[in-house]
């Protein structure tokens, strides 16, 4: 028995060391512990009733922020990711133009901590295109992807992919267009008409030798520039030349001689 037990005893014998010189017999003031009850203590503590109970069920303990002994304890507060899904998306020069807005599906699975797939179940979401997305441009729908135990579900990476064109292809945030004349007029300059991208019919006057590097540029008739809001790209108008599948002698020496003059 230690000096200050002994010295209970003095005073309140072997009641008072029993209740450590408190509650009716002892200290005034002090606790009665055989009034307090035990279950009571270990709930207010731990939040649980049961102390044999899983800890995997334990929730109570939040209301009194007892997190050592809780679920969020057990789990790791920042678990790997599941490896991401990959989707390709193909987009039109149109859907770059004006935005658009386009459904993807993709399929999900779970699997085991080994990596063992345990269901598979297909997903979709609604994927906005902005203006001017750059081709090969990623998206990414977080938390929608794979999930795996002991990892946190994974994310869907969508790659926005151009989709060829009957008529245009992309240079960045420029528009080409290519325009067929015949031989005579790659020589001795046209007139043609290029369809914009808006519908609109724009008359271009070729006045001069088109060679195989000729290019009309034609200012803010391109793509919108992402991020830019009013900032456009160009128009590139190039030609293809066609070329007569036969020339008599006659005109093979007209030709020599009016090209050969100086």
């Amino acid at each position: 028995m230690c000096i200050r037990d002994s010295g209970i005893y003095d005073l309140y014998g072997e009641d008072g060391v029993r209740h450590g010189g408190t509650g009716n017999v002892g200290v005034p003031g002090g606790v009665d512990v055989d009034a307090i009850d035990p279950d009571v203590v270990f709930r207010r503590f731990f939040g649980v009733d049961n102390p044999f109970q899983v800890l995997d069920e334990i929730s109570g303990v939040q209301n009194n922020q007892h997190h050592f002994f809780s679920v969020s304890a057990a789990k790791d507060m920042n678990p790997p990711k599941t490896a991401p899904v990959n989707v390709d998306l193909d987009v039109s020069i149109e859907d770059i133009f004006h935005g658009n807005s386009r459904r993807v599906h993709w399929s999900i699975t779970d699997a085991t901590a080994r990596g063992e797939v345990t269901a598979t179940t297909s997903a979709s979401f609604e994927v906005t295109i902005p203006k001017g997305i750059e081709n090969g441009a990623k998206i990414t729908l977080l938390g929608k992807g794979n999930r795996q135990d002991g990892c946190s579900q994974g994310d869907v990476i969508v790659t926005a992919t151009l989709a060829a064109h009957e008529r245009f292809s992309r240079a960045n945030n420029d528009l080409v267009v290519v325009v067929p004349i015949t031989l005579v007029d790659a020589l001795c300059g046209t007139d043609v008409v290029v369809k914009t991208i808006e519908g609109r019919d724009l008359p271009l006057r070729i006045d001069e030798v088109v060679h195989p590097q000729f290019k009309r540029v034609v200012p803010n008739e391109g793509l919108p520039v992402y991020g830019q809001p009013g900032k456009r790209g160009n128009l590139i108008v190039t030609c293809t030349t066609e070329y007569p599948r036969y020339l008599s002698a006659e005109q093979k020496s007209e030709v020599r001689r009016v090209l050969d003059s100086k």
